[in-house]
């Protein structure tokens, strides 16, 4: 009887160990499935707003070539006439005859651009900082103004920490949505997050992505040069 008994506790033993090994495997089976297949509908959404994206763009060409406004194009798209125009837009150089289109620089590549500049600020790296600045704005935007102004922010609230909500606007205010391209100058903005407050910067980059504009003032600025 004790045998039998070791016997059924040794063969319940190993099928619980069975089923624990087919319910670990089933497991592992169903979430990598899972992961495959969310994957490929993150990929395969793309794919659709990338399509979506030419789509407009060609639309928005057509529309213009039919002798529609860009007022008319911006109503439609939520969006100023000139926020419209530095989406999508598409003029001649008369200088060489080259087109100049919208999607010279990416939000992506503004939105980096905008933390860089503050992260030479805050490290004090502003012989860095001057080499993205256009020549002609350098005389403003000098290194002791830059300097002064931000022994200002760290007197006050401290050293820089992080960014917050960094986004591209058109000079006239209105906001470019993530993912588009852009023609000409706009305006990086972000919250620079510091020990013991936080401030707004904004940089206006050129289509060459040059500093033609600085600015550091409390969040609830207003009015704003650009």
């Amino acid at each position: 009887m004790a045998g039998g008994r070791g016997l059924g506790h040794i063969l319940e033993r190993n099928l619980r160990l069975d089923l624990t090994v087919v319910v670990n495997h089933w497991l592992t089976h169903s979430v990598n499935l899972w992961l495959t297949t969310a994957m490929d509908e993150i990929a395969k959404a793309q794919r659709a707003v990338d399509r979506a994206r030419e789509q407009l763009t060609a639309t928005v060409r057509e529309a213009r070539s039919n002798g529609r406004t860009w007022a008319e194009i911006g109503d439609e798209l939520g969006m100023s006439r000139q926020a419209a125009f530095k989406r999508f837009g598409e003029v001649t150089n008369p200088a060489n005859g080259q087109k100049i289109t919208g999607g010279s620089m990416t939000v992506a590549q503004i939105q980096q651009f905008t933390e860089k500049v503050f992260d030479h600020i805050g490290a004090g790296e502003l012989d860095e900082l001057e080499q993205l600045i256009h020549p002609d704005a350098r005389k403003e935007l000098s290194q002791e103004v830059i300097a002064e102004t931000w022994a200002k922010v760290l007197s006050e609230i401290g050293g820089k920490e992080s960014y917050e909500d960094t986004h591209v606007v058109v000079p006239a205010g209105d906001r470019i949505e993530d993912g588009d391209s852009v023609l000409g100058t706009v305006v990086g903005v972000t919250t620079v997050n510091c020990e013991a407050g936080e401030v707004m910067g904004r940089v206006a980059v050129d289509e060459k992505q040059r500093i033609v504009g600085l600015l550091i003032v409390p969040t609830d600025h207003s009015p704003l040069p650009f």
